[in-house]
């Protein structure tokens, strides 16, 4: 293959220097973000980029997420690569490489396809010489590579065996060209061009040139990684991003030129390469080209992350690029990553909302706060956005905003909730406003609740969530008192897998869901409409309510492309039942190729959107993120009417000032804070976004959009003379928040409660060890049902198990005087029988219970089934979907009771109740709960009767969870969930597996029953008594007031 034809660059000038000098030096601080990814990402495998990287540096999990997917991206197509057969020998070749050190990875990760290929690294000579040394003179480098050896071209800085250093501006082509023609022969060759963020430093010209000889080397591929701006330069993050570059004096220079997808497949296509693929680095991350679902899920545990909408936005921006000579595949493949693209809607109308936009400068600036309405007592009404993170930290205030200036100043009490980020406030109406959960960073979730009544203008502190929730969804049912929450996470990686109902008397409920269509997200969208009566068969009433759930990010962190109609169920008593419905809705759209019958869910499902329902019953959805790419700016309002049996998108729309000749900042519709007025208009407050390393975008005011004529479809054109909307919002005052979480505050509102509402533990079936995975993820109890447990269930009569036994082994027994044992006051004694008459007392009656120990050492070691009745043992088994628990188990344990309640506690280790023979009532209560259930300091069983009290008010604080165990049932017991249990029947037998789910973190000590409390908890109660003895000679109001002091900071410190 001859070189290419043009000549040599000629010597560049001072200020062309100088660029190549701050584009080189770009190499420096890509590295050492790579050095934190391979350090937290790469744990199992040798580390090479620690040795061009002088000084460890964490990056943010938002910059390490970004550039573990470009690495990934990057190694995924040269594996490929390489893995693929070919009678050619391969050469790899990395384009700008700077530091980077895929040579060696590749070698590392894929030793059986790397040993006749050639790696050819290629940048400036400078850096090259730099690069050369460190591989040189360190061992880990220059001991993987052979045959190294001194060469006399001017271009070659090492060559070797496998790796070449080619030390020449990628401009100089035709050095380039002779340089790789001294270490290879061409035309027996294969090459595989890798250009990471690099050519797009140079000018256009130049950097399609080096396109173009790549693909005149004959067999070839080409994987390009770097920046495009699909939705134009005034994007927020595209303009951030641009002047970042700029900044640097590294401005990029093909961006302007091709700036989106189908822009740089044409490039491709129009510089030689037959087979091109664009796609975004965004779609990558849901693609399963390069990641499966549960590699999605490993990269979710490895740092906490809640970045979704800056990782969004941030791939959004960037092209994967993958292109080959001489092979021509199917046009689906060819043009995939731009058919779908959302721009490409065809005949849906596109129009723009007026705007009124009030420049606020700096003040207001807050992301992932949460609004509500206010109106003092003389009628001023003002839009709250509360708390949410600031430019460093979240915030502990809110913002208030007005239409016009208030009379007066509104005066709003300076104690309230905690502050925090991704949380819910949803107005209840008269009764008032309910803020609910949220997180402080993404392992702390919060389940507080609290309600502003809007007549003594004050918070009061609500139960709180059972479970702990952030990015959930929630909304008021229709017009009533009454608030719908659906999904959310519940940690880092988790996500709740249920949905809760608050009522003001009864505070928070579970509500049952009736069937599996709804798979658990976080951050969908959720509406409701009015209520709907029906009368049921028993005479008695039910009320339903209806309304649509969609999007949201699934537990891998995809975008859920589900749209449910959801119906919830409020029978006269007894659990709420939500049910779950597919709602479908197909239109026609213009795509690639002409008139296609298209799915618009990908526009409608978002994460991080807001939705509104209006007068006419159509559906609104602003801002958010979707699947692989940015939402265009002509998309980023969409009205959808839901009224038919097929969701039909009436239109899209964007935001436009209302006032002729003036232009309005465009805004980022990420984290901010969307609420309805009274007169039909929706007000966006706060709102950006980190964009990656480049700089944060704060939206610089408040925007006044006219909402009922989007739906009304009275929108007026772009090129119409617009006249103002007469209301605008402004930003009006910031005011500070205390913290009284831990302050007297006045009673709760729901005080007419009057027993706690029990829910029913729900059942499923197993069908694989993933399932039982999740349901460990989820940490909340099941009952496994249809599990294959043995011989057992139909082999275990009393007489049967004696002749197992023997009938003389002897074994300890707990013996009760009464039908409730309780270990606090030792109501029964410990007395030791031979087995066959413990049987006999059983069937008579007898208030007896089997909590079997360990044969061998019962003082020292935990039960063991097989050690302590091996011919039980031979007739038991944990289904092969539990092997988790098989693999991790601590104890396994023989019950056999009778007629006899065991006392309320807990365990702090996982377990799994197999029921064998008779049938068993369980009542379990969230770890939340602990505090009301009479629990002493330290202790872990209480004497409390919770049968006898279930029904009374001293539990309605509670959140009981109900069980009930037939033979074959296998009930699983998550960590520290409280428990107690009552047999209903005279003779039960049970196999109780204990095992950990936990790395670390147990007590060392003896732990022969699995519930002796962790490591730090024990160690923390060390500290107390430390503390309070400390104390000691300090006056007992003084040693009052410091300790709760001390006590609030630890809760603030935990919250935090």
């Amino acid at each position: 293959m001859a070189p290419p034809a043009a000549k040599q660059t000629s010597k560049r000038s001072q200020k062309e220097q100088a660029h190549d000098e701050s584009v080189m030096s770009t190499n420096s601080s890509s590295i050492v973000s790579k050095r934190s990814v391979e350090r937290i990402y790469y744990l199992n495998e040798p580390h090479f980029f620690r040795f061009f990287v002088k000084k460890f540096q964490r990056r943010s999990p938002l910059i390490n997420r970004g550039y573990h997917l470009r690495l990934h991206v990057i190694d995924v197509a040269v594996r490929n690569f390489l893995q693929r057969s070919s009678e050619k020998k391969k050469v790899v070749i990395n384009l700008g490489c700077g530091s980077d050190v895929l040579p060696w990875q590749c070698m590392t990760r894929y030793p059986d396809h790397c040993n006749s290929v050639k790696f050819i690294d290629v940048d400036f000579p400078d850096l090259m010489e730099n690069k050369s040394k460190t591989v040189r003179s360190t061992p880990e480098l220059n001991s993987m590579l052979t045959g190294v050896e001194e060469s006399g071209h001017p271009h070659l800085i090492l060559q070797s065996d496998r790796y070449v250093q080619i030390g020449c501006d990628l401009r100089d082509l035709t050095e380039i060209h002779d340089a790789l023609s001294s270490v290879v022969t061409i035309a027996d060759c294969e090459f595989m061009f890798v250009a990471e963020v690099s050519i797009t430093y140079m000018e256009t010209k130049a950097a399609d040139a080096v396109i173009r000889w790549a693909s005149s080397l004959g067999q070839a591929e080409f994987c390009l990684l770097e920046q495009i701006i699909p939705d134009g330069a005034d994007h927020p993050f595209a303009e951030t991003m641009l002047k970042h570059f700029e900044k640097l004096k590294t401005p990029l220079k093909s961006v302007f030129a091709y700036p989106d997808l189908e822009a740089q497949k044409d490039r491709f296509a129009r510089l030689g390469w037959s087979y091109v693929e664009a796609e975004s680095l965004w779609s990558t991350w849901s693609s399963p080209k390069y990641l499966s679902s549960d590699d999605r899920k490993v990269i979710n545990n490895v740092e906490p992350f809640d970045e979704w909408e800056e990782f969004a936005v941030f791939g959004s921006h960037y092209c994967v690029i993958t292109s080959r000579t001489g092979t021509i595949v199917s046009d689906h493949c060819r043009r995939h990553g731009v058919d779908q693209d959302p721009r490409h809607l065809g005949p849906i109308r596109s129009l723009v909302a007026l705007t009124e936009f009030s420049d606020d400068g700096t003040r207001g600036q807050r992301r992932f706060g949460a609004p509500m309405m206010l109106e003092s007592h003389i009628g001023d009404k003002l839009l709250v956005n509360m708390f949410g993170f600031g430019h460093t930290t979240r915030l502990k205030s809110l913002d208030l905003f007005s239409s016009h200036p208030p009379a007066r100043d509104l005066k709003l009490p300076s104690a309230g909730p905690p502050g925090r980020m991704c949380h819910t406030i949803v107005e209840l109406g008269t009764y008032g406003n309910i803020l609910m959960g949220g997180r402080a960073s993404p392992s702390n979730p919060l389940k507080d609740c609290w309600l502003f009544n809007k007549n003594s203008q004050t918070w009061q502190q609500l139960r709180d969530l059972p479970t702990p929730l952030y990015r959930h969804a929630a909304t008021r049912l229709g017009s009533s008192h009454l608030a719908l929450v659906i999904g959310g996470k519940t940690g880092p990686s988790s996500v709740f897998n249920g949905s809760f109902l608050y009522h003001p008397e009864t505070g928070w409920v579970e509500c049952r869901i009736s069937n599996r269509c709804y798979t658990p997200v976080f951050g969908a969208v959720l509406v409701s409409f009015n209520p709907m009566y029906s009368d049921d068969t028993d005479c008695s009433r039910s009320v339903h309510f209806r309304g649509i759930l969609a999007g949201g990010l699934l537990e891998d962190g995809t975008v859920a492309k589900q749209i449910l109609r959801w119906d919830l169920e409020l029978p006269e008593s007894g659990q709420p039942i939500i049910n779950f419905t597919s709602y479908a809705g197909t239109q026609s759209a213009t795509a690639a190729g002409g008139q296609k019958e298209l799915k618009l869910d990908s526009i409608i499902c978002r994460f991080g959107a807001s939705a509104f329902v209006d007068e006419h019953g159509s559906l609104l959805i602003v801002g958010g993120i979707i699947e692989d790419y940015t939402i265009p700016r002509e998309q980023e309002i969409l009205v959808v009417d839901i009224t038919l049996p097929k969701y039909q998108v009436i239109a899209t729309a964007s935001l436009i000032q209302a006032d002729e000749g003036k232009l309005i900042p465009r805004p980022l519709l990420l984290g901010i804070s969307v609420a309805p007025t009274a007169d039909g208009r929706l007000v966006i407050m706060g709102g950006g976004a980190t964009c990656f390393s480049m700089g944060t975008y704060w939206n610089k005011g408040c925007y006044t959009l006219s909402r009922s004529p989007i739906s009304a479809m009275q929108i007026v054109l772009a090129n119409t003379v617009r006249k103002p909307l007469g209301t605008t919002w402004k930003y009006h005052q910031t005011l500070e928040v205390t913290d009284a979480a831990n302050a007297q505050m006045p009673s709760r509102p729901e005080m007419g409660a009057q027993q706690a509402v029990t829910v029913q533990i729900p059942r499923l079936r197993l069908d694989s060890p993933e399932a039982f995975s999740d349901i460990l993820t989820a940490s909340r109890p099941v009952i496994i049902e249809g599990s294959n447990l043995g011989s057992c269930l139909q082999a275990w009569t009393p007489e049967h198990l004696v002749a197992q036994v023997g009938e003389a082994h002897r074994v300890i027994v707990h013996e009760a005087n009464a039908a409730k044992m309780d270990f606090n006051t030792k109501n029964f004694k410990y007395v030791t029988k031979d087995f066959g008459t413990f049987i006999q007392e059983v069937q008579r009656g007898g208030r007896m219970y089997l909590r079997a120990l360990s044969e061998v050492a019962p003082t020292e070691k935990p039960a063991n089934l097989s050690q302590d009745f091996p011919k039980l043992a031979e007739e038991f088994q944990l289904p092969t979907e539990m092997s988790f628990a098989s693999q991790n188990t601590f104890s396994s344990v023989l019950r056999i009771s009778g007629p006899v309640n065991m006392w309320l506690h807990y365990d702090v280790q996982a377990n799994v109740y197999c029921q064998i023979v008779g049938s068993k009532r369980l009542i379990l209560f969230p770890p939340a709960d602990v505090t009301q259930l009479s629990f002493a300091p330290g202790a872990s069983s209480s004497s409390l009767d919770v049968f006898a009290e279930l029904d009374s008010s001293s539990l309605a604080g509670t959140h009981p969870h109900e069980a009930i165990l037939k033979p074959g049932d296998v009930l699983f017991l998550p960590p520290l969930w409280l428990h107690t249990a009552k047999p209903l029947t005279g003779f039960g037998v049970a196999v109780n597996v204990f095992f950990r789910n936990l790395e670390n973190g147990y007590s060392s000590g003896r732990d022969i029953y699995g519930n002796r409390d962790l490591a730090v908890y024990e160690k923390g109660r060390e500290y107390i008594a430390r503390l309070l003895n400390a104390f000691s000679k300090v006056p007992q109001d003084m040693r009052e007031f410091y300790v709760h002091r001390l006590a609030d900071e630890l809760s603030q410190r935990l919250r935090d």
